[in-house]
């Protein structure tokens, strides 16, 4: 059965880095990215056919479920230290009184604050953008509880925007000029139970207001912007934002004393990279990086000002790398864009055309009873069910504790990989209770940890199991689509791993390697050196195994202090936690050099290098080989 999962890991030794040269690393690396790009464009295929809005809305949250699952995987450990006291920052629906809401805006300015900020955004069924440039966030309580109601955050636009350019009229060299001017709400949003009470158009509206001009003036003025070295009057003429769904709910049809505040100019083309989860955008990054000798050249460089889009130039670079066309970063959400001017002239003003202006009197505090009489109450008397809202509904960690599994969309697997030039290994790939007889003979219990070793002809499964008796070993499993030949590597010549009683923490190997003699009679292995070990593989696999893992080689006498019948023998002493070290041994000892007898043209290994880490044992997940006797 193949196994062929893929990889997360972005841990690297500093100086081991060979993965663009590993071709079994590249395509697994491939595969993963077009995985990751169907499952998003198959949601959104069905989201632009023939369903109804409330489906198609749902079809495109679930196109972004394998985002927020990783998102959540990476923050598990802040998630689960902060959770409970962040989660009593949320009301429960029975504790507001619809009429008494009283809405404040609150920079955020402390750590708890911005813990809050980040919690809440975790709730939403869209992960949020990290903003760019200038960044400010700000949290809406109720005074009537002091319960969070909604988050914003308003950051620099993105250079060019085609509807928001062709709305504003203005050249290149305009745009450059009054460009710090315009901000973008990257974040904006109501949470529970508030949001039941239509709350997502109080905080459009509030990050308009006086209160959000005057916080943005006083902390940006006299700032030199980072791209052109100028000071410029940070005012916001025009505030920017986009749909997450589609066609928005909150901008649309949003008017206040008469105006509309939020103008549709039009939709992005559904072009981006909230496909790529962190952990695989991560990967990207260092599979591109290591294309460059100079790693501060601008395709890598994360400076503010270095390029339009960051995390776009690596992907490009990535992807032309791997083989896979530009075109697949086209996702076809197509996100409604809205322009909100906090002053008279605004557009003028952007142009060039005017220094003046007035800017727009929006006091939160009439916002507040604007939207607490126009929406809340009548909101609540039809929909009450909001009342039966629990703070604890909002609980991420019950997320955390169910399998991390979306519709569509499973989390890749965290195993390692070992790079030997024409051939390669895959570590930890998955675990799995098994039963059968040690290499002494005892039925028994144990755990198998999958590794795969993969070469031109060669796909061999083989494992580390640990039995429960105490007995510990590395086996072959399976052979896959190797030749028949191959069978001789299945279940026999195992490698014993025992601990090694003059070092702590420590266990030990011995170093047999494989021979297949005459016809009809079956492989063994036989006492090794050094020497005949360089012979075979071209390189020193003590040197190789000292710079690879810190593992030790040497006779049994030199280092166990053993007297006895077998001191002479080849051994090497390694960590126990450590995975990688008898996998090199077992692919080198038994399924390369059977691969070099078998075939005298097959290509000679290279020294092993780290590609990526391997996992620890309770990151490699549970495989597809169900428990059953071996």
């Amino acid at each position: 059965m193949t196994i062929d999962l893929p990889d997360e890991s972005t841990d690297r030794p500093a100086g081991r880095r060979h993965a663009a040269h590993d071709p079994h690393y590249v395509r697994e690396l491939r595969n993963r990215v077009l995985d990751e790009l169907s499952t998003v464009r198959g949601r959104v295929d069905l989201a632009n056919g023939a369903l109804d809005p409330v489906a198609a809305k749902e079809q495109l949250r679930l196109a972004h479920s394998g985002q927020r699952i990783s998102m959540l995987q990476d923050n598990a450990a802040w998630l689960w230290d902060h959770e409970a006291g962040l989660l009593r920052q949320f009301a429960d629906g029975k504790d507001i009184n619809p009429a008494a809401i009283d809405p404040v805006l609150v920079p955020v300015r402390t750590e708890q604050d911005a813990n809050l900020f980040r919690y809440a955004a975790f709730t939403w069924s869209v992960p949020v953008s990290s903003g760019y440039g200038r960044r400010s966030r700000f949290l809406v309580r109720d005074r009537q509880n002091g319960k969070l109601m909604a988050i914003f955050a308003l950051g620099d636009p993105v250079i060019a925007q085609s509807a928001r350019d062709a709305m504003i009229g203005w050249t290149t060299e305009q745009r450059n000029e009054r460009l710090y001017s315009v901000y973008d709400a990257f974040v904006l949003g109501a949470v529970e139970p508030y949001r039941q009470l239509i709350a997502g158009k109080l905080v459009a509206l509030l990050s308009l207001s006086n209160e959000t001009r005057e916080f943005l003036t006083q902390k940006y003025r006299g700032n030199i912007t980072e791209i052109r070295g100028k000071v410029k009057d940070p005012t916001p003429m025009l505030i920017t934002t986009s749909s997450a769904l589609g066609r928005s709910s909150i901008y649309n049809r949003l008017v206040y004393q008469g105006q509309t505040m939020f103008r549709s100019v039009g939709f992005t083309r559904g072009f981006g990279h909230f496909q790529f989860s962190n952990a695989l955008f991560a990967e990207l990054r260092d599979f591109a990086l290591e294309g460059f000798e100079d790693q501060n050249t601008k395709v890598m460089s994360t400076k503010y000002g270095s390029g339009p889009n960051w995390r776009f130039r690596v992907i490009r670079t990535a992807l032309k790398a791997l083989q896979i066309p530009e075109e697949s970063l086209q996702h076809n959400i197509r996100r409604e864009v809205f322009l909100a001017p906090t002053a008279s002239r605004w557009d003028e003003y952007l142009r060039g055309e005017t220094d003046d202006y007035e800017p727009f009197d929006l006091p939160a505090a009439d916002i507040g009873t604007f939207w607490r009489e126009r929406w809340a109450v009548g909101r609540a008397e039809r929909r009450p069910e909001f009342a039966d809202w629990s703070h604890l509904d909002n609980r991420l960690t019950a997320e955390l504790a169910r399998p991390l599994v979306s519709s569509g969309h499973t989390l890749p697997a965290r195993h390692g990989r070992v790079s030997m030039g024409p051939y390669s290994i895959a570590v930890g790939v998955s675990k799995e209770r098994i039963r059968g007889r040690t290499a002494n003979g005892v039925a028994d219990e144990g755990e198998a940890i999958f590794h795969k070793l993969e070469g031109d002809g060669l796909e061999l499964t083989f494992a580390d199991v640990r039995w429960s008796n105490g007995e510990h070993e590395m086996r072959g499993w399976d052979r896959h689509s190797s030749g028949a030949e191959y069978e001789a590597l299945i279940g026999r010549l195992r490698i014993g791993i025992h601990p090694a009683e003059r070092y702590r923490g420590m266990s030990v190997a011995e170093i047999r390697l494989v021979r297949v003699p005459e016809a009809d009679q079956g492989a063994q292995v036989y006492k090794t050196t050094n020497l005949e070990l360089t012979t075979v593989f071209g390189f020193s696999v003590a040197g190789a195994l000292d710079s690879l893992t810190e593992a030790l080689v040497g006779a049994r006498s030199e280092l166990l202090q053993d007297s006895g019948s077998r001191k002479n023998q080849l051994a090497v002493v390694f960590d126990n936690a450590d995975l990688v070290t008898p996998a090199v041994v077992w692919a080198l000892t038994r399924g390369i050099a059977f691969k070099l007898q078998h075939d005298t043209g097959a290509a000679m290994p290279k020294v092993p290098t780290i590609a990526t880490r391997a996992p620890k044992l309770d990151e490699i997940p549970d495989g597809h080989y169900s428990a059953f006797d071996v």
